[in-house]
């Protein structure tokens, strides 16, 4: 038919990213040495001048012993209060615990339910019938795999899905 005009070539107009890149880090290193180089700077003076002022002692000082441990010694009423506190502390904490998963888990149910538009377990596992090797083969595309088209197999399989409540 007609013969197509040449298309001219489009200019690169995207930054050198490895130029701005090497120039980033260059920075992010030059500020975290300086930054390290400044600490350490301060640090050296204000040490001189608390060996100058006698604040931080020069010479070695004498080994210090700690004193040998005591056990504490509980009345048996106030082992018994103790005990009491503590099962109790367990059992609320257990039931937090408990509270807190099994209401996490509703309300992750509740939001999976709403974003998928299913109202019962035989719509959640219709819906994931279809949803799965969809997706699953979108991955392996994504990852390199081989080009996965829907088998006759998996194609009668899916047609014999009855999507209808029972």
């Amino acid at each position: 038919m007609g013969k197509q005009p040449d298309k001219q070539p489009i200019a690169d107009t995207s930054p050198p990213t490895t130029a701005l890149l090497t120039a980033a880090g260059g920075a992010f290193g030059a500020g975290l040495l300086g930054a390290i180089w400044y600490t350490r700077r301060k640090q050296n003076q204000r040490m001189q001048q608390e060996i100058v002022q006698g604040v931080v002692p020069t010479a070695p000082t004498p080994q210090h012993t700690p004193q040998s441990y005591i056990q504490p010694k509980m009345t048996p009423a106030e082992y018994a209060i103790a005990k009491k506190d503590a099962s109790l502390f367990a059992f609320k904490t257990l039931g937090y615990g408990t509270l807190l998963a099994f209401g996490g888990a509703g309300i992750l149910a509740i939001a999976v339910g709403f974003w998928l538009d299913v109202k019962n377990f035989k719509e959640f596992s219709d819906k994931l019938k279809i949803i799965v090797p969809k997706q699953t083969s979108k991955l392996r595309q994504m990852l390199g795999g081989k080009s996965l088209e829907i088998t006759q197999e998996e194609q009668e399989e899916l047609d014999h899905i009855d999507f209808e409540d029972r």
